[in-house]
């Protein structure tokens, strides 16, 4: 189907084909109840993505009345999150998002505050969304009707991104990340005008809350076109305004696509990746301004203090052991964003051998087998486990005798030292 085949009756019939039969069913259900108070319609990403003839992977759902009340009825058994504030309930089901909303129009008392939101008609809701291209809306109820006060369609025909008022970055400076995050995962352009919109507006960043700004990051990382998105929020400066210290470039872009270490945990990475060129200092203050969840911290924090490693990384002679015991201390994905990025060959190695080998070598031995060859309990025993684990790494120690061995040895030194000192003990008494 092109974007001109798309009757109301035909981009309805289709787009409630393509939903799972358990998403299907919850939405005509929620139609229905809504319908007793109204029209309800189908708007912004998944009337937009059906026209791009893209999988629909969320369904947004607008009513003139009491959205979370229609929902619970519709589905009393389903786990619902309702927002009061905003008129908004969302639900799970099949495996798609069901988003609810009262029809509204928002006002905002600053830059980068929520909005005040007041109950509007659906024509008023679809003129104070984000871009013309999210501000379309199918009806689901009664007889099928397209509406487009916006332009809307055109703009998806030609590929642009357009916001709707020259004011729309101020109310909301999300709304930055968001146009570079469509333009990167739709391949479309911004309108001219936008374009220059934007460029005076990226200094409102600063004026997001933590949270709200992190959110925005997390989804640009979690983008199948992250890349495109990170690079065209570098050029922009809007990285530059969330902290100074966070940067981005075609490097990070291929780490991040194709990690070093498969399943590495990919937002924790993402941040590593952005804050790679951070210094110790800056790292709490990274921290502090995104509200960054604890792996996410962690990851920034080790990463802008992996500078100090990477000078010991870059001597040829190091020990596998010694490497081992430098960067198991270091949360993974900060590591593996190391690796990804360094540009010293000898640290780069050691870092990927770490990563794909030593850091999975582990003795033949248990805690309890040293104690059978008589390593005390306690203490003791985690010393004798990183001994066998230094050995075996560093190889002078390939099988499971040669542990024994050097066990057996380490817990003579120990007796050895123990009957030395009851004996100087005995003099000296």
């Amino acid at each position: 189907m092109t974007i001109g085949d798309a009757s109301p009756a035909r981009l309805r019939r289709d787009l409630l084909a393509h939903l799972p039969g358990s998403t299907l069913d919850a939405v005509e259900r929620i139609v229905a109840a809504g319908a007793a108070h109204g029209d309800v319609y189908a708007v912004g990403g998944a009337v937009r993505d059906f026209l791009l003839d893209r999988s629909v992977v969320d369904v947004d759902l607008v009513m003139e009345c009491d959205a979370p009340a229609v929902t619970y009825a519709a589905l009393p058994d389903a786990k619902i999150l309702a927002h009061t504030r905003f008129r908004t309930a969302s639900v799970t089901i099949g495996g798609v998002r069901i988003d609810v909303a009262t029809a509204r129009d928002e006002t905002y008392a600053r830059p980068g505050a929520l909005p005040a939101v007041a109950p509007a008609d659906i024509n008023t809701d679809l003129r104070r969304r984000d871009f013309a291209m999210n501000a379309i809306a199918l009806r689901l109820s009664g007889g099928p009707a397209l509406l487009d006060p916006c332009g809307g369609i055109d703009d998806i025909a030609a590929r642009r991104i357009r916001v709707l008022h020259d004011a729309s970055f101020r109310d909301d400076p999300t709304r930055i990340f968001r146009a570079l995050r469509y333009a990167a995962r739709l391949d479309f352009t911004l309108d001219p005008h936008t374009a220059d919109l934007l460029a005076q507006s990226v200094h409102y960043i600063d004026a997001i809350g933590g949270e709200r700004l992190r959110r925005e990051i997390e989804l640009m990382i979690a983008e199948p076109a992250a890349g495109a998105a990170l690079e065209a929020a570098q050029r922009a400066g809007a990285l530059q305004v969330a902290h100074p210290a966070l940067t981005w470039d075609s490097g990070r872009s291929e780490a991040l696509a194709d990690p070093v270490v498969p399943r590495v945990p990919l937002l924790p990475y993402g941040f590593a990746l952005l804050a790679a060129g951070s210094s110790p200092d800056d790292a709490p203050l990274i921290v502090a301004r995104l509200k960054l969840k604890r792996d996410e911290a962690a990851a920034v924090t080790a990463i802008a203090s992996m500078r100090k490693v990477a000078q010991t990384l870059r001597r040829p002679d190091a020990k596998p052991s010694g490497v081992v015991l430098l960067l198991d201390r270091f949360p993974l994905a900060a590591v593996s964003a190391h690796a990804a990025i360094e540009p010293d060959t000898i640290a780069r190695r050691l870092a990927l051998r770490y990563l794909e080998e030593w850091r999975h070598i582990k003795p033949a031995l248990n805690g309890e087998q040293l104690i059978e060859l008589g390593v005390p309990a306690g203490p003791q025993v985690q010393r004798a486990l990183q001994l066998l684990r230094a050995a075996r790494l560093d190889g002078w120690a390939t099988d499971r005798d040669d542990e024994q061995a050097l066990a057996l040895r380490f817990a003579k030194s120990i007796r050895d030292s123990a009957d030395a000192k009851a004996q100087i003990e005995l003099n000296l008494n």
